[in-house]
């Protein structure tokens, strides 16, 4: 440990960050939910009110990043470093960004029936965010590393399984679709919710890199 390291430890802890933290994945939980949702329902209406609450939890995720930000500006001793407290803050804002991304797309290209392929990377979300979840109120004290180990673990497991329904889906669309319109919306409705898987595992190795510096 490193002497900002000690001087943390020795001083109060200040919690408004790791609230802030908390509050930013417990909305990213409502918005991957939300998406899910999306998936499954039939009604036009129904379908525009999740995209509008996808959208309104995007903005409030918004709030939560600035917040956190205007916090690093006020706050002289920190938590955590100021690298790692913004490298989180911006990780949790660009899983929440792909999300609204992908309930726009589904809502602006008027997609009405979604693949197998589709439905489970949203699943993949879902549980990489859980596990995000499951893991960020540990940070607070670190004192359970192991359950921290074990989320980011599952998150790269959930990337990489993502990863592959994304190429076969991708190699379906190529070697079966004759509808050029739709194959053009569903890779890009596909691309989106990779990319959100991906950013789920780059908020897991920043958690990685946070227990490791201290411990």
């Amino acid at each position: 440990m490193g002497v900002d390291g000690f001087i943390r430890r020795m001083l109060p802890r200040d919690d408004r960050f790791h609230a802030l933290f908390r509050q930013d994945v417990e909305n990213l939980v409502q918005a991957s939910q939300a998406l899910c949702d999306l998936l499954q329902v039939s009604s036009a209406v129904e379908r525009g009110r999740l995209v509008k609450e996808v959208e309104r939890l995007e903005h409030h995720g918004d709030e939560i990043t600035h917040q956190i930000f205007r916090e690093l500006g006020l706050t002289f001793i920190t938590p955590l470093d100021r690298e790692d407290i913004a490298g989180l803050a911006t990780a949790f804002d660009n899983i929440l960004d792909q999300i609204d991304r992908a309930a726009t797309c589904i809502e602006i290209y008027r997609i009405m029936e979604f693949s197998d392929a589709i439905n489970d990377l949203a699943e993949v979300i879902q549980r990489s965010v859980g596990e995000l979840q499951r893991a960020v109120p540990h940070l607070k004290d670190r004192r359970a590393p192991d359950t921290i180990r074990e989320a980011c673990v599952r998150i790269n497991a959930y990337e990489n399984q993502a990863d592959a329904v994304f190429h076969r889906a991708l190699g379906r669309l190529f070697q079966e679709e004759k509808d050029a319109i739709h194959l053009i919306k569903e890779r890009e409705l596909l691309a989106m919710l990779e990319a959100a898987t991906d950013r789920c595992e780059d908020a897991a190795v920043l958690i990685e890199n946070v227990l490791i510096k201290y411990h």
